[in-house]
């Protein structure tokens, strides 16, 4: 339900997918997912493998994947992030490596790729090559393919549509495929005087190739994008 101009908070808008336990006092949040994953065909044969390493990169690799888990053998589990370390303790399962960054940049430095290691790194349709780079030239035998893509969620950004007429507070965003689905349906323009907040420094440069300028929490959750958010209005 969209509510009235006259907010009893500000208001702010979370466009990614999950919200997890993320919760402030000072504002009223409107989530509004931007897009949504759907699962891609693949060649399950892959599967079948034996691997040192299973690397799953986001709670949405996590989701996705969990259905073909009990089919996989793997040693050692490695996770991006702390949202993605507690969507797999949700379901049981202990990750040997989460590096100390929520990016894949941090996971290239803290994790030592061996050369031969067999890993299995299931991904989105829109991941950046980077790590996948990093793995072969470290030598190991990487099987990356692609398990999901993010799709337009086109209920929602009709709601987005709608609730930036009521002169939001604040938006964020935490993918580049969150805010190029915004441009691509909304526009840039209807973010005039609103705060945009980047979660991750790839999500920000997203922005900036639509000259939107945005601030950045120290960390890269929304928990501490609405940390940031609670001490601009104080």
């Amino acid at each position: 339900m969209i509510k009235s101009m006259n907010h009893s908070k500000p208001l702010v808008l979370v466009t990614q997918s999950r919200m997890g336990n993320a919760c402030t006092d000072e504002f009223e949040v409107e989530h509004v997912p931007v897009i949504k994953t759907e699962l891609l065909p693949f060649n399950d044969h892959i599967l079948d493998g034996d691997y040192e390493w299973l690397v799953l990169t986001s709670p949405n690799a996590v989701e996705h994947f969990i259905p073909f888990l009990d089919r996989v053998r793997y040693k050692k589990l490695a996770s991006i992030g702390k949202k993605t370390s507690e969507t797999m303790a949700a379901h049981g399962l202990n990750v040997d490596f989460e590096p100390s960054g929520y990016t894949q940049e941090k996971f290239m430095e803290e994790f030592d790729a061996k050369k031969g290691e067999r890993i299995l790194y299931p991904v989105s349709a829109n991941a950046r090559p980077l790590m996948y780079d990093y793995l072969n030239r470290a030598g190991a035998d990487v099987t990356r393919f692609r398990l999901y893509h993010p799709v337009p969620n086109m209920k929602s950004l009709g709601r987005i549509e709608r609730l930036l007429q009521t002169h939001p507070y604040a938006i964020t965003f935490s993918s580049p495929s969150g805010v190029d689905t915004f441009m691509e349906k909304i526009s840039p323009e209807k973010l005039d005087g609103v705060i945009v907040v980047a979660i991750g420094h790839v999500t920000n440069e997203a922005l900036e190739k639509y000259h939107v300028k945005s601030v950045q929490p120290e960390k890269e959750t929304l928990q501490n994008m609405f940390v940031l958010l609670e001490k601009s209005i104080r």
